[in-house]
Parts: structure tokens; C-alpha cells; sequence
């Protein structure tokens, strides 16, 4: 629309400027020839009228008339209208004491077109002519009228020609502007619409809704956030009917085992005090097993729910001497060979409860899953700003393949062994939990029959960092 409105009104000024220029022309050329005229007008000499006349008709290639006061033409260069009246809206006004009028005519038909018609009507104009009415005066009194007429038809069909070809270009550029419009929404709504369609189908519960990531613009940042919400949302949703599932399971266990049990007791009969007494205690057994999964359960879902540590400045050193001294009986008992290396004293600022529980499992895990006469090795060193703790082991060794879900909650390498050990699944999972409350990280390495190392890291206190 506004190239509409700065076409049309480019060609009304360009038109108006040649209008008005040839107008400026046929004014000075007619009262230039109204004054030679005046005085042969007043002397009826005919001959001198139509000399004058003639010359600037010839040299204008134009047609002149000179008209009484009575508007009978007297003189007209084309010998068509003398002895006629002939009379215009320009004559009429000159007649009535006007300087001068000019008027534009089809010489092929009847009616006026002025400039703006001219310019914006699509009507077949033949013969475009302009018409210049001059009053011809002697001694101060009005003697006649000098009608001027020359052709514009060029003027108006280069008008025309413009006007065509700045429609035809407005149509080109109007196309290309819609086309480019609907491809820049088709860019803007395609986009929005995924996302729309991505969000419905999540809201009505399909957590596995993707949408198409194109290009590198704010779309394509707003479509990867979704995705990776999605993504995320899904993996939840998953760990949850997993973690749910695996919880269900690992409860029903212990409580199946014991309805066993206690069912052999109801039922027996003589009833066999000594057999009493071993179904008596793999319940308790059982009891403890189920006290420890809902133990490790409540303190997985005081995690989810954002656990608040109790911090304090703490020397890591002696925490993990303390936990070896703890563990040495059970390492003699199962004929392995337990000791610590730490060289300095490190201060981390944590909470001394979750830590001695970090440390513990994993120095307990390394001492169950390595056989007589191996070897568990526990080191302190500062890397950085970083107190680096490893718990190497020559035991069994992790397989590749479930190396990189032993953090996961519930996870098993040998879930039969496992079971044997007493584990429930879940205190590597609480203790990668507990490292990444303390701003930590915990890494595992190992192989098949060649033992595991596990390496944790935690931030130094600030004071200690600094020294």
C-alpha cells in the first residue's frame, strides 16, 4: 500500500511538472501573439492577422484562433472555422475580464480532461489538446480573444507509459512482497506450531514429544530448551516407574521371605525348637534388610526434596582415617589388606555425617567385592583447589558395560551377589548424591578381574584453597 500511495503520487508529480512547464510555455507563446494581434484585430486587417498568426503557428506547429468579442472566429490558421462561433469555459472566462485560462480537451471527442483525470483515468484519450484562452487588448479595452491550441498527447501517453509500467511493477514487487511475507510466516508459524503441537501432546501426557531444531535462531533455542525439557521430563518419568518398580520390588523380597517363614513356623508341627530358632533369626535378618531399604529410601527422598547440610570446616584427612579404622576389623575378616595414605591435612567445609557415610560405603563396597588376600588402598592428595580422595581395590572389577549405570539407583552388577552382601541398590546412589550437595564429583574406573578405583573430589574451604 504505501508503494501504491508513493507510485500514484510520484506520477501526479511528474505530471503536473510537465503540465504545468508546457502550460508556462503555450501562456508566454499566446500572449506574446495576443499582443502582436491587438492592434491588426483592431484594424480588421485580416491579411496581418493571419500572418502573425500563421508564423507561430508554423514555428509552434500549432493552431491559433483569433476571436471578436462575440466570440466569431476572424482568423484561424487551419481555414476551418472563420465566420463561426466558437466557445470554451476559457473563452467565457477571458471574456469576463480574466488574464487567461487554459483547459485540456480530447480533439477526437467531446468533454474536458484536466490534469489529475488525465493522470489517473484509464480513458482512451486520442487526442489529447491544450487549450490557452489570452485576451487580446487595444488602447486598455478588450478587442478579442486568442485561443491557443497545441498537443500534449505526447505528454500524456508518456504519463501513461509510466503509469503502466509502475503498475506492472507494483504488481512484481506486490507478488514478491506476498510471497516473501508467507515464507517469512511460514518460517515464524511453522516453528511456533511444532512448539504449540510439542506442549499439548506433553500436556497430555506424552513426555516423549520432540519438535524439529532448523537453523541457529531464537526458534532454534527455544525448540532445543523443549527438547531438552522433554528430554529430561522423560528420563524423570522413567527413573520414577523404574525407581518405583525397583522400591516395590526390593520391599516385596524381604516380605516374602518372611511370610515364608513365619508360615513353615505356624505350620509346623511338633514344632523343632532349633529350627525355630534359625527361621526366627533370618527374619530378623530380613527385618534388617527391610529397615536398611527404608532407611536409604527416606534419605534418597530428603535428597529430592532438597536436604540442607549441616557445614562445618572439617579435615578430610582425618575423617577418611577414622572410617579405615573403622572398616579394619571387617577387612581382617574377610582377608583383605586395608590401609590410608594421607600425606597432609585438608580442610573441606561440609557436613561431617554425609561424608563419613560417603567414605564409609565406599570402602565397604571395595573390602565385600575383593577376595582373600587382595589389597584396598585409600589415598588423600590436594589437586587445585580440590582435596582428591581415591578408594582403589584389587577386587573383581566392574564389567564395561554397567560401568556407567553403578550410580544409578537399584542398579546391580551381581544382583545375586549383591543380595548375598546385603545391598539394596542404592548407596552409590546416595553417595553421588551426597557429592553433589557438597559441590563435589565421584568417578569410577575399573575392569573385569583387575579391581576398581573410585575417585572423589571435593572443593577445598575457602581458607584453605587460599593458602
Amino acid at each position: 500500500m504505501a508503494f501504491t500511495v508513493i507510485g500514484f503520487s510520484l506520477i501526479q508529480l511528474v505530471g503536473e511538472y510537465l503540465f504545468t512547464q508546457r502550460i508556462r510555455d503555450d501562456q508566454r507563446i499566446a500572449e506574446s501573439t495576443a499582443q502582436e494581434v491587438g492592434e491588426y484585430l483592431a484594424d480588421f486587417d485580416a491579411e496581418k492577422m493571419y500572418a502573425a498568426a500563421m508564423n507561430t503557428a508554423q514555428a509552434e506547429q500549432s493552431r491559433i484562433l483569433v476571436l471578436d468579442p462575440l466570440c466569431v472566429v476572424q482568423v484561424d490558421t487551419a481555414s476551418q472555422m472563420n465566420g463561426t462561433r466558437f466557445i470554451t469555459s476559457e473563452i467565457s472566462s477571458v471574456l469576463q475580464g480574466a488574464a487567461g485560462e487554459y483547459g485540456f480537451y480530447d480533439a477526437g471527442g467531446a468533454g474536458a480532461y484536466w490534469i489529475r483525470a488525465a493522470l489517473t483515468a484509464f480513458s482512451n484519450v486520442s487526442s489529447m489538446t491544450g487549450i490557452y484562452a489570452a485576451a487580446i487588448n487595444h488602447d486598455g479595452a478588450l478587442a478579442g480573444v486568442l485561443v491557443y491550441i497545441s498537443q500534449v498527447q505526447e505528454i500524456y501517453e508518456s504519463l501513461r507509459d509510466i503509469q503502466l509500467k509502475m503498475l506492472l511493477w507494483m504488481g512484481i514487487v506486490a507478488t514478491a512482497v506476498l510471497v516473501f511475507s508467507l515464507l517469512v510466516l511460514r518460517t515464524i508459524t511453522r516453528p511456533i506450531g511444532e512448539l504449540n503441537e510439542g506442549i499439548s501432546r506433553m500436556s497430555r501426557g506424552d513426555l516423549s514429544a520432540r519438535v524439529s531444531v532448523r537453523g541457529r535462531n531464537e526458534f532454534a533455542g527455544l525448540a532445543s530448551a523443549f527438547n531438552s525439557m522433554s528430554e529430561r521430563l522423560e528420563q524423570l518419568d522413567k527413573s520414577r516407574s523404574q525407581f518405583v518398580s525397583n522400591a516395590s520390588h526390593e520391599l516385596k523380597t524381604p516380605l516374602s521371605t518372611m511370610k515364608i517363614l513365619i508360615e513353615t513356623l505356624l505350620y509346623q508341627d511338633p514344632v523343632d525348637p532349633g529350627m525355630t530358632k534359625e527361621f526366627l533369626t533370618d527374619i530378623n535378618k530380613e527385618i534388617d534388610r527391610l529397615n536398611r531399604i527404608v532407611s536409604d529410601l527416606l534419605t534418597l527422598v530428603s535428597i529430592d526434596n532438597g536436604m540442607k547440610l549441616n557445614l562445618a570446616e572439617l579435615d578430610i584427612g582425618s575423617l577418611l582415617q577414622e572410617q579405615v579404622k573403622r572398616l579394619s576389623p571387617l577387612a581382617r575378616e574377610n582377608g583383605v589388606e586395608l590401609d590410608c595414605s594421607a600425606k597432609e591435612s585438608l580442610e573441606v567445609s561440609g557436613d561431617a555425617l554425609k561424608l563419613q557415610q560417603v567414605i564409609y560405603n565406599i570402602i565397604d563396597n571395595a573390602i565385600k567385592y575383593t577376595p582373600r588376600g587382595g589389597e584396598v588402598h585409600c589415598t588423600l592428595a590436594k589437586s587445585g583447589k580440590k582435596a582428591v580422595i581415591r578408594v582403589s581395590d584389587t577386587g573383581v572389577g566392574i564389567p564395561e558395560e554397567d560401568l556407567p549405570h553403578i550410580f544409578d539407583r537399584f542398579y546391580r552388577v551381581d544382583k545375586a551377589r549383591s543380595r548375598e552382601t546385603g545391598g539394596t541398590g542404592l548407596g552409590l546412589s546416595i553417595v553421588k548424591q551426597f557429592i553433589l550437595l557438597h559441590g563435589g564429583t565421584i568417578d569410577a574406573r575399573s575392569a573385569p578381574g583387575k579391581g576398581s578405583t573410585f575417585t572423589i573430589e571435593l572443593p577445598l574451604s575457602t581458607r584453605k584453597a587460599e593458602a
